[in-house]
């Protein structure tokens, strides 16, 4: 007998195998006797439609096995047979032949067929109708109900089924082969009409209960196996019957015949089933090595796992690494797959003792439909399946997860230990795929954590220069392409970023920084980048960005965005910024010329009153002699190109010549005589300050030493700029310098600006006291034209201030400036220091500074900067011994007794100081 079992079905036989009580169970359509979530208890029935139509169903079946019973019994009966056979003999007949049942497993159907049809046949032949009909309800009674199991409703339907089946079989055999022997061809189509008669009735039965219940039965696979089925069990079934005809004894050797069969045919489907299990495996290795990716080698683990173990669902679950406890379930089931990372939806596990077996012990699980253990009941409900398998996924001999396989898609068979081990297979497997792709994913992303920080700036987040290049070329790249495009580059330097740093530190200097990041992210649109160079410098790319005016408007309003105050430690700091910009194609066609170009502005935009500069190439020319001014210096300061200048200082009251400022010159082959105003910046921007300074100090010593070994009782002041008094080194230099030449320390006068010691009071002041220790004078220039002095003034260890040209051009005819001196005079006096007005150009001013008390002046009054070999004549045209009267201050060619052409050569030389 055939019997068609779907995945709806959680039965076996020859009827319908998969009726039950009407509680539903939660895989797709299948009915049992428990629900998962009774754990094994018994369940109060639910009304459920199909059920009325099942017990119609089966009511309809045993009218129609009574009726075609009588009908039957009324047919004359085949051929006397030798002996006849008593009901009661059926019963084990029948039982053995139930239970000797053979399962052909496709895809999700399973195809049962058993061989039932021999006693049936025999019956045609050696028992009377009802004695047939009964001996086989009681045999399919007995072993549905004590074998199988059976629930009422299942039992009656088969039951009923059953008996339409065999009556109407024996009908349809009396009509056709009535009188008839087994040895003739009649008998033998009489069987092969009545046996598939009977199989009709059961399959069409089955196939409705099946549908009714919620199923889909194959129609056409289950006609072929029936169809095949019917073939072979009508020609055993005709061998038994012409053997018992002929000699009863020789049953026993057809018996052992049809035992050998179904051993060997059962081993046969074992070995085939266990070598499809291993090309699957071998498929299952391949396919999940083939994926790098952590996320789909999950998925595919769990995909090819239910096809491997012909399950419903696949899940795996993973462990919290700190807690141990269930924090990830991804579940794959037939079309769909679903992760969870939510407490309420991920089955608290930890207290089960399968889930401790499998996951403490590390030993996989199997748990079959039927078991009656406790613990399996507890995890089947709490995971919600019939029947499941459970493995440890292990990782460097720790557990990080479990996967399952649960929802046998057969209903004659379930997990068994030979599937357990094919499982623990795909676990092992699984576990090793996982962990590549768990490592290659780590991989990948350490990978592009190094790409992005090698492409970003790790204060801000932004791009950095490479990134900010490379955006800017492809963009250049595509335009070039396509013949058209129009883009900008600004490059941004904020103004007071320094003195933020100095004042608060570079802990707030860094916060400052990510703050104007994302000021300027949030003030422009998507498509454009800004990128961190480096420093307190930034860069923005705008492009399909419009005209120039446009640009120019973007980035004014830029800087009235980074105009306002950030907020620092409560304090609200305004920096502002300086903008440079170039236009793409018009100012350049690369990266790099951009950036160039941009930065070229931008130096235009820190230097002038705008704060947005276009670029210009006028400008970029200027540039480009300043960077060549920078390699130029190098080779002049080592070649001699720099010459130092003196300008002569006098005291007031008497007109003595007390010393001289030296002033550094370039004769530059080229350009001429240079003043300091037109490479000092070059040289601080370059790194050059340093040796230019020193080769003045010696210069200048090595001069002030000859005239005070000719008696000349002078000294010699030197400028030092901004670099060179942060330098912590410098007091050691020029001891050293000063020790080498022989020259007492007093001799020399150092002249630092107010803007000198404001870029690092701390230090500067801290590199002043140490050269004020050494017996240096120190000397404030350009006094009054600072904003932060006075407040310093009295924690500088300076001998003299001097006052800021400016005002003294104007002492004598501007009654405010004439005011200002007298102060800073008066302040500096209050405070021990002496007071030198420089830029004295005319008697008067002369007299009138003589008048507040002023004790030094240097002008073109008293001499303009004159060489070194100047300077000694110069010197020559005083009385050495005497005290100069005021009116032979000025260098007078008459009163000197010097020619006009002689004294002009001696004044020949360069600009004041």
């Amino acid at each position: 007998m055939r019997n068609p079992v779907t995945p709806a079905e959680s039965g076996r036989g020859p009827a319908w195998d998969s009726a039950a009580v009407p509680t539903r169970d939660l895989s797709v359509g299948r009915f049992s006797t428990k629900s998962p979530e009774d754990s094994g208890r018994r369940v109060k029935p639910t009304k459920d439609p199909s059920l009325h139509r099942v017990w119609i169903l089966s009511t309809l079946l045993a009218g129609v096995a009574v009726s075609m019973g009588f009908a039957a019994a009324r047919q004359p009966a085949a051929a006397h047979p030798p002996f006849h056979v008593a009901w009661w003999a059926f019963v084990p007949a029948v039982m053995a032949a139930e239970g000797l049942m053979f399962h052909v497993e496709r895809k999700a159907q399973t195809h049962s067929f058993n061989l039932s049809e021999i006693p049936l046949v025999v019956g045609f032949f050696f028992a009377s109708p009802w004695g047939l009909i009964a001996g086989r309800l009681v045999g399919h009674l007995a072993y549905r109900v004590f074998v199988r199991r059976q629930a009422v409703v299942k039992a009656t339907f088969n039951l009923a089924c059953f008996a339409a089946e065999s009556a109407a079989a024996i009908f349809v055999f009396r009509v056709i082969g009535a009188s008839s022997n087994p040895l003739s061809a009649r008998s033998w189509a009489a069987i092969l009409v009545a046996v598939t008669v009977g199989d009709f009735i059961s399959m069409a039965s089955v196939s409705a209960v099946i549908r009714w219940t919620g199923g889909d039965p194959d129609i056409s696979s289950v006609l072929v196996t029936g169809i095949l089925t019917a073939g072979v069990n009508t020609g055993l079934s005709i061998v038994t019957v012409i053997v018992l005809w002929t000699s009863p004894w020789a049953l026993v050797i057809v018996s052992l015949l049809i035992i050998s069969f179904a051993v060997i045919y059962r081993r046969h489907l074992a070995l085939k089933q266990r070598h499809s299990s291993l090309q699957r495996i071998y498929g299952f290795s391949q396919l999940i090595g083939a994926s790098l990716k952590a996320r789909a080698v999950t998925e595919e683990v769990l995909a090819e796992a239910r096809k491997l173990l012909r399950a419903a669902v696949a899940e795996i679950v993973l462990l919290d690494d700190r807690s141990g406890k269930c924090s990830y379930r991804l579940s794959s089931r037939e079309g769909s797959l679903s992760d969870d990372h939510s407490e309420a939806l991920v089955p608290k596990l930890e207290g089960e003792p399968v889930w401790r077996r499998v996951v403490d012990e590390q030993i996989p699980v199997a748990i079959p439909r039927g078991s009656r253990d406790p613990g399996h009941l507890s995890y089947l409900a709490r995971v919600r399946v019939a029947d499941c398998m459970v493995a440890p996924l292990v990782s460097e001999g720790k557990v990080v997860g479990t996967i399952m396989v649960a929802d046998r898609m057969s209903n004659v068979t379930t997990f068994d230990d030979s599937d357990l081990q094919i499982f623990a297979t795909v676990a092992n497997h699984a576990s090793v795929a996982f962990e590549n792709g768990r490592l290659v994913d780590q991989l990948r992303k350490e990978a592009a954590d190094r790409q992005h920080e090698a492409l970003h700036d790790s204060l801000t987040g932004l791009p950095n220069r490479m990134l900010f290049a490379q955006r800017l070329s492809d963009l250049a790249a595509s335009a070039r392409s396509e013949g058209e495009g129009v883009a900008s580059v600004m490059l941004i330097d904020l103004d007071r970023f320094k003195e933020v740093n100095d004042t608060l530190g570079h802990h707030n200097g860094d916060i400052l920084l990510q703050h104007v990041a994302r000021r300027l992210g949030t003030a422009l649109r998507s498509c454009d980048t800004v990128a961190r160079l480096g420093g307190d410098e930034f860069a923005i790319l705008l492009p399909e960005q419009g005209d120039a005016e446009e640009v120019v408007r973007v980035a004014q309003r830029i800087v009235e965005l980074l105009h306002e105050p950030f907020q620092l430690e409560g304090l609200a700091v305004a920096v502002g910024a300086s903008i440079g910009v170039a236009m793409f194609p018009e100012h350049g066609d690369d990266a790099t010329v951009l950036l160039q170009r941009a930065d070229v502005a931008m130096y235009e935009a820190k230097g002038g009153d705008t704060r947005v500069v276009m670029y210009s190439p006028e400008r970029d020319e200027n540039s480009r002699a300043r960077l060549t001014m920078a390699t130029e210096l190098r080779q002049a300061i080592a070649e001699d190109q720099l010459e130092v200048f003196y300008q002569p200082k006098a005291r007031v009251r008497d007109g003595l010549i007390t010393g001289a400022e030296a002033l550094v010159r370039w004769r530059h082959p080229e350009r001429g005589l240079l003043s300091p105003a037109e490479f000092i910046n070059v040289s601080e921007q370059t790194g050059l300050i340093t040796p230019l300074t020193m080769f003045v100090l010696k210069t200048a010593l090595k001069k002030c030493h000859e005239w005070n070994a000719a008696g000349r009782d002078i000294g010699i002041s030197v400028n030092l700029a901004v670099r060179s008094l942060l330098d912590l080194e410098l007091p050691n230099q020029i001891e050293s310098i000063l020790h080498e030449i022989g020259i007492p320390s007093h001799r020399l006068t150092l002249e630092i600006t107010e803007s000198s010691v404001m870029a690092d009071p701390p230090r500067t002041i801290s590199v002043l006291d140490r050269l004020a220790r050494a017996g240096i004078k120190l000397s404030v220039d350009d006094f009054g034209t600072g904003y932060s002095s006075l407040s310093y003034l009295r924690r500088l260890p300076v001998n003299e201030v001097k006052i800021d040209r400016s005002f003294i051009l104007r002492v004598a005819s501007d009654p405010s400036d004439a005011a200002i001196v007298r102060s800073i005079i008066e302040l500096s006096h209050n405070l021990g220091l002496g007071t030198v007005a420089e830029g004295v150009e005319d008697r008067v001013s002369w007299d009138r500074l003589r008048e507040m008390g002023c004790d030094e002046v240097q002008g073109y009054f008293l001499a303009r900067p004159l060489t070194a070999e100047n300077m000694s004549a110069w010197l020559d045209t005083f009385n050495d011994d005497a005290v100069l009267p005021p009116l032979r201050l000025l260098p007078d060619p008459q009163r000197a007794g010097k020619s006009p052409d002689e004294a002009t050569a001696l004044i020949r030389g360069g600009k004041a100081g």
